[in-house]
């Protein structure tokens, strides 16, 4: 199913849930209707490329993300805390952090909106999960870090290409540090421009999960990492008591968005009206003084103030 079609179900779970109605049969009426659920939502994301169970599914994914190969594969991952505690700023959990065979450290968001701040937040996660990365014992000595961020906007509008890997370099475009790299993928500009011919792993993973996102399954080989890809995103698989507990979740970060939206449409109206007032106030000082310097009497003067 779709983001959009994701969203209505839970919804529906969410009103039936709360007016006590029966939740096992509006599940059973969208398992009827759909096969297969929203890949991209990060909550069913988490628990499909998180799964220690499907850990050669997601390094093939991470391998065709990363366009590596030959020696320099993943080869295994070991999942760990998501958390990256704050001792001098706030704590961050990302979707998904691993652990490769080299102890390179591998992070994997997924972001929907791009609200002005995603390239400071995304930077900010780069340089926690840097600081975690340090090797014990030396100061100064950090092991690799990949941060992979699945978008469903564009960062690159102007370019052609929708993979993009970001490194720290110089005005020559030399590299000056190789061991942090910031990938960023795409997704919309991949599915909507003209890459037809690109075969690449990467581009067939995109294109295997767009097919289970619209229940149009790409025909994939038995066996394969798509096909058990196919057999994770089943509708069927997930509970009763996981869908409540996300369409509940839901409906409280729904809710606490509208509480902000309405808290900051508040505030700029009060900002809007406070700087209309300091205008109204500076154009009637700017008024008092021109007809004090014309010699008009105070009295005359009181008269046109109250009027303003």
């Amino acid at each position: 199913m779709t983001k959009e079609q994701y969203a209505a179900m839970l919804a529906d779970i969410n009103e039936t849930h709360k007016a006590g109605g029966d939740v096992s049969a509006c599940i059973a009426k969208y398992r009827e209707k759909y096969k297969f659920v929203y890949i991209y939502n990060d909550s069913i994301f988490k628990l499909i490329f998180g799964n220690p169970e499907n850990e050669r599914m997601t390094v093939d994914f991470l391998n065709a993300v990363l366009n590596l190969c030959g020696s320099d594969c993943i080869e295994r991952l070991a999942f760990v805390n998501p958390a990256v505690p704050g001792a001098f700023s706030k704590e961050i959990i990302s979707d998904i952090v691993a652990m490769d065979q080299g102890m390179d450290r591998i992070v994997l968001e997924v972001q929907h909106v791009d609200d002005g701040t995603y390239s400071d937040r995304l930077v900010f996660y780069t340089a926690k999960h840097t600081v975690a990365s340090r090797i014990k014992g030396n100061d100064y000595k950090l092991r690799n870090l990949n941060l992979v961020s699945l978008q469903m906007f564009s960062g690159f509008p102007e370019s052609s290409n929708y993979r993009h890997h970001v490194r720290l370099k110089n005005q020559e475009n030399e590299e000056f540090y190789k061991k942090q790299t910031i990938t960023l993928v795409e997704i919309p500009k991949f599915l909507n421009g003209k890459y037809l011919s690109d075969n690449s792993m990467l581009a067939q993973w995109l294109r295997v999960i767009d097919g289970l996102n619209k229940e149009c399954p790409l025909p994939v080989p038995e066996g394969s990492m798509f096909a058990h890809l196919h057999e994770c995103a089943k509708l069927s698989i997930f509970t009763e008591d996981f869908l409540i507990s996300e369409a509940k979740n839901m409906s409280d970060r729904n809710y606490e968005m509208y509480v902000e939206k309405k808290r900051s449409r508040a505030e700029g109206r009060a900002e809007g009206e406070a700087e209309a007032e300091k205008r109204a106030s500076d154009r009637t000082a700017k008024r008092i003084d021109y007809l004090r310097s014309m010699g008009v009497s105070e009295e005359i003067i009181a008269g046109a103030a109250a009027i303003e």
